[in-house]
């Protein structure tokens, strides 16, 4: 990208859609203040594209706007008619993986993505796989260019996520952006360790990440440290979560366990029970081999505050170099978080700042917390508040309180557009003390279902006909 030739709004949305961080020449605070008028004319820009390339070509999308009549894009709030609520991604019928009948879970999977992505999904031979993480290592294998991860399962079913494999580098590649505080793409490469406090990989979603993180922030696979150095079974994950549900249900005693998963659920119930012990280790460890160096950690607020309470108890206070980068996403989300405890995680790790995002699975975007306590959107997603009961997009104007939703314009294999369980209060107006021209999220974020008591039924913008016209196409893979 060229400092001194400006660049026409054509050539903008293609690097925002293809390679964002040139769009900031590689520059942190560059990114970070991107005029909000060229931001929002490349949001539509790049929508208004999406939308012509994968509108005919990925099956879902195509029935659900085929039925609402929608040829294309004017305006952004076009395309809310046309955002995926989180049951798409869970409504393959749950026979199939009882079954371990992957052949017709690839067949709905197809229905979601590109038909060159389809193309290969359809050939690969996953007729012996015999569990998910059979599966998983399959499709990495004969499909490299799609990395489906799945979420927490606390339903007792999987989400399925066919995100590309380049959506994963481009997000890492904005990370590196603020890990190494860039300045350009000449920024050298600094003496990195990540200290990761779970499984060195997996097929959750937010172990996915890892492979391409060691790729784009560290000197080599030498500098990730994990407390755990093998792969997180997603088998045994899923299980645990069928168990919960049948727990809570009161259908235990009903509950029916492979012989060959016992003993691995077992051991998996163990690790869990001993995880506490073994992370205060770990950190303990960590804090030693690593003293003084910089490091890049990501964790929840709980767990990153549970490692500076142990190191302060033995009176270990600026651990790491000042220049480490500490991550955390997702807020309290109904948990009261005891005052005090970002300020005990920087005494103890010796980082000037921890950094704070709100982010979520389904789409592959980071919105970083400012100083002020607001959350400012990421120009490769674009945000909408929707009205909780109608999922009618509410004004992008003045300050709105509403239910989350997000195109995510790094997704090209797959359709971006994702209705949440968050309710965010948006600030699109008033200019953030930070100096960050984006809107942003102000005050806490909440989950509907917490307000509910557990329920949260998402209303789709489109007509209930054309939703479930378009869900009966989607989940019809059973021959």
């Amino acid at each position: 990208m060229s400092t001194t030739t400006p660049l026409s709004m054509d050539e903008q949305t293609r690097l925002l859609l293809g390679d964002p961080t040139a769009l900031a020449n590689h520059s942190w605070r560059r990114w970070q203040h991107l005029p909000r008028t060229d931001v929002d004319a490349m949001q539509l820009a790049g929508l208004k594209a999406r939308f012509a390339a994968l509108r005919d070509r990925i099956p879902l999308l195509k029935k659900l706007a085929d039925a609402e009549g929608i040829e294309h894009i004017d305006e952004l709030d076009d395309v809310v008619p046309l955002l995926f609520e989180h049951t798409v991604y869970k409504s393959y019928p749950p026979s199939l993986l009882d079954k371990c009948n992957f052949t017709q879970i690839n067949r709905w999977v197809a229905r979601l993505v590109t038909p060159e992505i389809a193309e290969a999904v359809l050939a690969a031979d996953v007729s012996r796989c015999r569990g998910l993480d059979d599966w998983f290592a399959t499709m990495d294998e004969i499909v490299p260019q799609l990395c489906i991860s799945h979420t927490s399962g606390t339903s007792g079913t999987f989400s399925f996520l066919p995100q590309g494999t380049r959506e994963w580098e481009k997000l890492l590649q904005i990370r590196r952006m603020a890990v190494w505080n860039m300045d350009g793409p000449d920024t050298p490469q600094p003496e990195l360790h990540a200290v990761y406090p779970y499984f060195r990989a997996g097929f959750y979603s937010y172990l996915r990440s890892n492979r391409h993180l060691i790729n784009t922030l560290l000197p080599d696979e030498k500098h990730f440290h994990a407390a755990y150095p093998e792969t997180l079974s997603s088998d045994v994950v899923h299980l645990a979560a069928k168990a919960r549900v049948a727990h809570a249900k009161g259908t235990l005693d009903r509950f029916e366990i492979r012989p060959e998963m016992l003993a691995r659920k077992q051991a998996f119930d163990q690790l869990q029970g001993d995880m506490p012990r073994h992370l205060a280790a770990f950190f303990e460890h960590m804090a030693s081999e690593l003293k003084g160096k910089r490091v890049y950690m990501s964790a929840t607020w709980n767990l990153l505050h549970n490692m500076a309470k142990a190191g302060l108890s033995k009176g270990l206070e600026g651990v790491f170099d000042a220049g480490s980068f500490l991550s955390t996403s997702g807020g309290a989300k109904g948990i009261v978080q005891p005052d005090g405890w970002r300020e005990d995680v920087l005494r103890f790790t010796g980082a000037k700042r921890l950094n704070e995002t709100y982010s979520m699975s389904e789409v592959v975007a980071s919105h970083p917390r400012c100083e002020h306590g607001h959350y400012h959107f990421s120009p490769t997603a674009i945000p909408f508040v929707l009205d909780p009961e109608t999922s009618r997009p509410l004004p992008r104007t003045g300050r709105v309180t509403g239910r989350a939703a997000f195109f995510d314009l790094g997704a090209d294999s797959r359709w971006g557009g994702f209705i949440t369980g968050d309710e965010i209060t948006v600030q699109w107006d008033e200019p953030c003390p930070c100096g960050q021209p984006s809107a942003y999220v102000v005050g806490p974020i909440q989950r509907y279902s917490e307000k509910h008591g557990g329920d949260d039924k998402i209303t789709c913008a489109a007509s209930e006909s054309s939703h479930r016209e378009a869900m009966d196409f989607l989940n019809q893979v059973q021959s």
